[in-house]
């Protein structure tokens, strides 16, 4: 099974797993992940999923490029497990909470691998 939210390099790539909130804002629907604290929007569902890939993107090139991929991913609670291998640990959020809020938000499971 996939871990909910994980970080994991393998060789040139950068696998991620990371849980995606969508709900509606206005005339906007909202792309959201808690683990990450990044966000994004657009007209439909498709078009905020779209905008939220792009953000990821350029979010995790340029905290490589800059070196600070793990001085981000700590700061906002990540953990380094480095046993058995090395791997980033989200941190703990109430997922049942935040879908219980009045957003109501449906959630998925978004996982991409980015060259590095």
């Amino acid at each position: 099974m996939e871990p909910i939210n994980s970080f994991e390099r393998e060789g040139n790539t950068i696998k991620v797993n990371l849980k995606v909130m969508f709900y509606e804002e206005g005339d906007y629907f909202v792309a959201y992940c808690p683990a990450l604290e990044l966000s994004s929007y657009g007209e439909t569902n498709k078009t905020a999923k779209s905008a939220f890939e792009n953000a990821l993107t350029i979010f995790l090139e340029e905290t490589m490029s800059r070196g600070t991929l793990e001085k981000e991913l700590l700061s906002l609670g990540w953990m380094l497990q480095k046993v058995p291998e090395a791997k980033y640990k989200p941190p703990s959020l109430n997922i049942k909470e935040l879908m219980a809020t009045k957003l109501r938000p449906s959630l998925i499971t978004e996982r991409i691998s980015i060259p590095v």
